[in-house]
This record gives C-alpha cells, sequence and structure tokens, in this order.
C-alpha cells in the first residue's frame, strides 16, 4: 500500500471524490501523484470515476457517493435544476434516477461506470445566481435550484406555454399545493424579471396572482 493508498483509507478530512489538485495541496509532485494513482489502481484500491476524479474503491469505504457534488465536478458550469429537483420536492411523481443540471456549456449526457448518469442543458450563455442556492455537502459543495427555479428551466426547456396554475397539472403533473406549500412572495421576488423569455415571466405573473403571493 503506497502513501497516497494510505492516506486515502486513514485519513477521513481527505473527500471521496478527489483530483489531482486535492493532493498537489498537500505537497503532491504530478509524477508522484501519478505514479502512486497508477499503482493504486492496478491494485484495486483506487477507481476512475470519471475523467480526472477518483475515488478509494467502494471495497474500501461505506462512504455514500455525493452524486449532486460529482455533477459539479464533471461540468462546474452548471447547477442542479429541473426534473431531478422537482422529483427532490415531491413535485412530479415520477422517480428520476438521472441528475439534470443547467450548464452554460454544450448539451450533453454522461453515463459514468456504477457512479450515476447526469445529463447537462444548454440553456443560457451565462449561470444565473437567482433562485439558486449554494449547499454544503458533507463531501463538497454544490449549487442547487430552489423548485420555482426549477421549473421555470423546465418550462424554457420544454418551450410550453401554459395559462393556469392548474394547467401545471396537465402539463407536468404539479399539484397545485406544491406550489401553495413550497413557494413564497421572495422566491417570486427573487426571480421576476430576471429571465427575458416571454413564457417564463408570463408564468411567474400569472402564478403569482393566482397563488396572491
Amino acid at each position: 500500500m503506497n502513501e497516497l493508498v494510505n492516506m486515502l483509507m486513514t485519513n477521513s478530512n481527505l473527500p471521496l471524490l478527489f483530483t489531482f489538485k486535492d493532493f498537489e495541496k498537500l505537497g503532491y509532485k504530478k509524477h508522484q501523484f501519478d505514479k502512486e494513482l497508477k499503482e493504486g489502481q492496478e491494485k484495486k484500491y483506487i477507481d476512475r470515476v470519471y475523467g480526472d476524479i477518483y475515488m478509494l474503491d467502494v471495497k474500501h469505504h461505506d462512504r455514500v457517493v455525493p452524486t449532486r457534488v460529482l455533477s459539479q465536478m464533471i461540468m462546474p458550469d452548471s447547477y442542479v435544476s429541473m426534473y431531478y429537483v422537482l422529483c427532490d420536492y415531491n413535485w412530479i411523481p415520477e422517480m428520476v434516477f438521472s441528475i439534470t443540471s443547467v450548464t452554460t456549456g454544450n448539451d450533453c449526457t454522461i453515463d459514468t461506470d456504477g457512479y450515476g448518469t447526469f445529463m447537462y442543458h444548454h440553456l443560457y450563455d451565462e449561470l444565473p445566481t437567482t433562485g439558486i442556492c449554494i449547499e454544503d455537502d458533507y463531501e463538497g459543495t454544490y449549487k442547487i435550484a430552489r423548485p420555482l427555479r426549477a421549473l421555470c428551466d423546465l418550462i424554457y426547456y420544454r418551450e410550453k406555454d401554459w395559462m393556469s396554475v392548474d394547467n401545471l397539472y396537465e402539463v407536468y403533473r404539479i399539484h397545485r399545493d406544491c406550489l401553495e406549500e413550497d413557494v413564497t412572495s421572495k422566491d417570486f421576488d427573487e426571480l421576476q424579471g430576471t429571465f427575458g423569455v416571454k413564457r417564463v415571466e408570463k408564468t411567474l405573473e400569472e402564478a403569482r396572482k393566482e397563488l396572491r403571493l
């Protein structure tokens, strides 16, 4: 067992998902890291997750792989949104097994070998900040949309117009109760006027009127 593997197995302060940058901070040189990484992979201590992202093999830890963190390690200019967030808040009845994100990059779907599928959709040329929060996970940080933002992103993506809150059920199977329970006037204040997309702004305007917020 080399020094790199030993550190991964004994130092719980190290992130489960790691790149060379994590060990560069600890004084590792690239040639040393690459040598010990290759050895760790050959001996089945280290598994390549995607690109230059690695983790201790699942046989050697009992930590949960932080897929939301991973989604933004794969595509830094992104935030979790749309179907994944709406499912997480129980706004839609479907189970969502892929992490859906909005990105400033190109549309793409990335399948990792056993660590999840990640779907990225290009909606904006610059990453927005409104309606999005930064969550501090036990394994790192990630950006994620609040539910109203996730809904607006989905309406923008799907290019569908709707006439009322109740129409959300017909199109997306989202019940009115979801908005009444999870959305506040502050959410509308933050988002209205920031999209510049007629159908999204109309959605926010009409929904706010109907919900009397």
